[in-house]
């Protein structure tokens, strides 16, 4: 069975183009969230081994998302990527949390580059 990626953005083209692309040209299994709260409740229940967020959404952002998502040990080793459109601060973001940052308008091939580094996968050809 293929890794699964939990995709999280309160933006639907966003979401839903990450979210394709991850399962087409990725090869992976995806869920998607509207939002942080959401996020965590499949994150309980599914376990995926990777969550690609978005920063800033409604009701919870990616980052107390993550802070929450840490505090369980069942939720606590899930690694991370944030996308956000501003990667400049990304030294004072990490808190050992997040693996990787993505700003946004980035390129299939980033993100699959990304992806693929912190799953240690090899690309889908």
């Amino acid at each position: 069975m293929g890794k699964t990626i939990l995709v999280v953005d309160d933006d639907d083209a966003v979401r839903v183009s990450v979210s394709a692309a991850l399962k087409i040209k990725g090869g992976f299994n995806v869920l998607q969230a509207e939002d942080g709260l959401a996020a965590l409740e499949l994150a309980q229940e599914h376990h995926p081994d990777l969550i690609v967020s978005d920063v800033v959404m409604n009701h919870l952002d990616g980052f107390r998302m993550l802070e929450t998502l840490k505090e369980y040990p069942d939720t606590a080793d899930i690694p991370i990527i944030l996308m956000t459109m501003d990667t400049r601060n990304k030294k004072e973001w990490n808190k050992g949390a997040a693996i990787e940052y993505l700003a946004k308008g980035f390129t299939l091939n980033e993100l699959l580059g990304k992806v693929n580094s912190v799953l240690n996968t090899v690309p889908v050809v």
